[in-house]
């Protein structure tokens, strides 16, 4: 099922000028002013005199052709405006209007943590992946990562053979796998009761802003993230930096001391942000001082316990209270 304000975002997403964020806003203030989706554009777009009726037909055309993809796939497609959309993303700053899903989209709702790091761990990295996956999985979290090479592939991969449930957002549409090494590891983690999830529609252009933005979502999603390895460079330092901005939790793991008497490069974000320096942390993670209390270092697998406690207790309480941009 999907459904007409789904479809309505689709249509209205597509004219030029409307971004994410003037849509999402339109989806708050729906809320609060009490009136239909239809009729807000309707006032706001519709009468605007910004678009001509070839526009609206091309817009219309769009919807229809994202939608019959989405069900010649079997796909889902849910707005903010859907009961189905979870309440994580929901009360961010930036949250997507529009999702598109393959697989069990209740798994959304679900308590999840994002496990992220390099595309390219140390052994040890390896290990300390698959061990802190697995935890979480039997202890009835689920995962969630963005099906990169290295860490997040270590982390969709375990899950699955833990039997256990994992998201992964994608930077494009959910017609392709990138990379195309791991489309069947994409297909075992829909049959296995996970889902696949994008912001963007089918055939949509990949830029490179796309990772950035899909780190948000992966951060947005959960309760935490739990950074495995990362250089003080890496691409997982964006997922760091806005699950802190959403008030929840940067869990950073401890090293091998083999990796740190070897000084591995691919662990010089751990290592600095598992330091005394809280200037040097706030100025990586671009924060105050005062959001590191935010910010947890799990030396050991011995803390683990007390690190899932914390993170359960997050909740997703208040509406979204950004105002609507406009035309951007």
């Amino acid at each position: 099922m999907i459904t007409e304000s789904a479809r309505l975002a689709i249509k209205y997403g597509y004219l030029k000028g409307v971004g994410k964020r003037y849509l999402s806003g339109a989806f708050v203030a729906c809320q609060k002013e009490g009136v239909s989706l239809e009729d807000y554009f309707a006032i706001n777009i519709d009468e605007s005199g910004k678009f001509s009726a070839s526009d609206f037909e091309k817009a219309e055309r769009y919807a229809d052709h994202q939608i019959s993809k989405a069900l010649n796939y079997g796909h889902h497609v849910i707005s903010m405006n859907d009961d189905a959309y979870p309440d994580s993303l929901r009360v961010i700053g930036d949250p997507p209007p529009i999702l598109y899903c393959s697989g069990d989209i209740g798994v959304l709702k679900n308590d999840s943590v994002a496990v992220i790091g390099t595309r390219e761990p140390t052994d040890h990295g390896r290990i300390i992946a698959e061990r802190v996956t697995r935890w979480f999985v039997d202890n009835g979290w689920v995962i969630t990562s963005g099906l990169a090479k290295g860490i997040d592939t270590i982390a969709h991969r375990t899950c699955v053979d833990s039997f256990g449930k994992t998201i992964s957002v994608m930077a494009h549409g959910l017609e392709k796998v990138y990379p195309a090494a791991n489309k069947e590891l994409a297909s075992q983690i829909v049959s296995g009761g996970g889902v696949l999830v994008s912001e963007y529609g089918y055939d949509s252009y990949v830029a490179k802003s796309n990772f950035v933005e899909r780190d948000r979502i992966q951060s947005g999603l959960s309760k935490g993230v739990i950074l495995v390895q990362s250089d003080v460079d890496g691409g997982s330092i964006h997922a760091s930096r806005a699950v802190l901005k959403y008030g929840r939790y940067l869990v950073v793991l401890g090293q091998s001391i083999r990796d740190v008497d070897n000084k591995e490069p691919k662990i010089s974000a751990n290592i600095l942000l598992g330091g005394a320096d809280d200037f040097a942390k706030s100025q990586l993670l671009g924060i105050p001082m005062d959001g590191l209390k935010k910010l947890l270092y799990l030396k050991d697998k011995s803390g683990l316990f007390d690190i899932s406690e914390v993170l359960r207790a997050v909740s997703f309480s208040g509406p979204n209270d950004k105002t609507r941009d406009l035309f951007i």
